[in-house]
């Protein structure tokens, strides 16, 4: 056998070997993201209605293709974080990186289904003050003083320019 032969048939090998080995991956991280996608459809699909329903309370101007753009640019976000996070997970044998990442992501999207639908019934979640009074907890276990007059800043109806609260109309 010729040199060239035979550098021509370790090529071949080396490269089926890196194809094998790229597509076990993939075909590992594909399994591995299945549960999050199952989990994603129906967040998706509500934050699609709640999202809706809080427009038309806004009177906003709700257009099928609107609606349909940003339901499949969320869609695709989704799917490149699960991706992401599950490659991450399986290249450097961190599940505790994935289960983060996606948590993170999940937790987003419940708390914008949870924003709008408060705003249909016409109160205003303010989730700067959960999280900073979720955090004034945890200072609190661990012997840090905190005071109630924050926890009252969490959930407080709308109000207009002139302060008046706003009532839904029904």
């Amino acid at each position: 056998m010729t040199q060239e032969a035979t550098n021509s048939v370790f090529n071949t090998a080396a490269q089926g070997g890196v194809a094998a080995t790229a597509l076990a991956f993939f075909h590992s991280t594909m399994t591995n993201m299945i549960p999050y996608a199952i989990v994603a459809v129906p967040l998706i699909v509500l934050d699609l209605l709640w999202g809706i329903r809080a427009a038309k309370y806004r009177k906003e101007r709700v257009t099928f293709s609107r609606a349909f753009r940003r339901t499949m640019s969320k869609t695709f976000d989704y799917l490149c974080w699960i991706l992401i996070a599950s490659g991450i997970a399986l290249a450097f044998d961190t599940k505790w990186l994935e289960y983060g990442i996606l948590g993170l992501v999940i937790f987003n999207e419940i708390t914008s289904i949870v924003s709008n639908y408060f705003e249909t019934k016409g109160i205003q979640i303010s989730f700067v003050a959960i999280y900073r009074w979720l955090f004034k907890k945890a200072a609190e276990k661990h012997g840090f003083d905190v005071s109630d007059e924050e926890a009252a800043d969490i959930i407080k109806p709308k109000r207009d320019a002139k302060g008046r609260f706003i009532k839904k109309e029904e």
